[in-house]
């Protein structure tokens, strides 16, 4: 264990005297300063692991000195002990809000006080020890986190580039087998580039790092390209997905943020709808403020979701099982998504009928 240092501040000579032999003979670095203007020079330089600090001092008080080292970066940290002749509760509870850990009252009993000292600087030891071990963590996790990053957009750019290719080639290609042979290729390739990037979504969500581009597009587009790809699965559960009032739905928001929150609402109600249901998508105006939103609804004959699944279902944390015990796809990216693009989602519900899950999204910059 390293040696701790400390540093003690009183204008009374003798005091230090004390103070300085006490703690020397338990094997501390003792620094000694007379006023609360040196303690402070001190402090800035030999950062202390802990000061004793007399209130009553000339000039520069303790509670003065105490707020100016919690003023400076590199001793707003320091462990700070309050040294008193007087054992007044007020002028303590005053020490203890400036931020002292501690106060000892004139003369100290230093059998009592040493083990205190002590407990004190080796909890600070153990802090510190625990810090290290999280930063390294942290240094560790950001090393992961770049790397599967990079594995992700490396994957993402492999596959939009198979998927560029495909497309060039069925235009080529006159062979009606060989084209619907491909054509099944691109429709695997966009699944699999979807599930794809919305991982990457997703792990920026935890990096704090998801930012809106707004900008003006065609709502109905993106719905027909995600019902496109999740209309054959629903098929294979016959489940019958329609998307009714499709038209010219304008709105202004992020588009790969919007892409997602549908990808998700359509993932989750394919999953959750049982063999023979529906799901049926809507987009129109929002029927409480139709000038400013668009709403989007899609409703599934799913197992339907119990209050407090409603109540929760948006968390990050939560996951609903679906007919097989399978986990879901947590419905937080979504709220993430919508709230950024500074629109609402929210869900209607019955068990064993079915769900709505809704959300709006503005029609111009507001």
């Amino acid at each position: 264990m390293r040696n701790f240092s400390i540093l003690c501040v009183d204008d009374n000579p003798v005091n230090l005297q004390l103070l300085d032999r006490a703690f020397f003979d338990e094997g501390y670095i003792v620094y000694i300063a007379k006023s609360g203007q040196q303690a402070i020079e001190i402090a800035k330089e030999k950062i202390p692991d802990l000061i004793l600090l007399d209130i009553a001092m000339p000039g520069m008080d303790g509670f003065a000195v105490l707020q100016e080292l919690r003023s400076i970066p590199e001793t707003s940290d320091i462990i700070v002990i309050f040294v008193t002749a007087i054992d007044e509760n007020e002028e303590m509870i005053r020490g203890l809000s400036l931020g002292a850990v501690d106060y000892v009252v004139k003369p100290i009993d230093f059998k009592e006080f040493l083990p205190k000292v002590s407990n004190i600087l080796q909890l600070k030891a153990q802090n510190e020890i625990l810090n290290k071990e999280k930063n390294a963590a942290q240094n560790i996790m950001k090393v992961q986190t770049k790397l599967y990053t990079f594995t992700l957009d490396e994957l993402i750019n492999k596959l939009t580039n198979n998927g560029n290719a495909l497309e060039k080639l069925s235009e080529e290609i006159s062979n009606t087998t060989i084209k619907t042979e491909i054509e099944k290729i691109k429709t695997d390739n966009a699944f699999v580039l979807n599930r794809l990037e919305k991982l990457e979504m997703r792990s920026k969500i935890i990096n704090n790092s998801v930012t809106a581009n707004y900008s003006k597009f065609d709502l109905d587009l993106l719905i027909k390209a995600a019902v496109g790809i999740y209309a054959p699965l629903a098929k294979q559960k016959s489940v019958t997905m329609i998307y009714e009032n499709p038209g010219n739905h304008i709105v202004y928001a992020d588009r790969k943020l919007i892409e997602v929150t549908i990808d998700n609402l359509l993932s989750n109600a394919v999953k959750f709808t049982p063999h023979g249901g529906d799901i049926i998508i809507d987009a129109s105006d929002y029927p409480e403020n139709p000038k400013i939103y668009t709403q989007v609804t899609v409703y599934d004959t799913g197992s339907g979701l119990s209050p407090e699944q409603v109540s929760t279902i948006f968390s990050d944390e939560n996951f609903v099982k679906d007919e097989n015990g399978k986990n879901g796809l947590g419905l937080g990216i979504a709220y993430h998504f919508v709230k950024l693009c500074k629109g609402k989602i929210w869900v209607e519900s019955m068990p064993g009928i079915g769900s709505d899950f809704k959300f709006i999204i503005p029609k111009s910059e507001i």
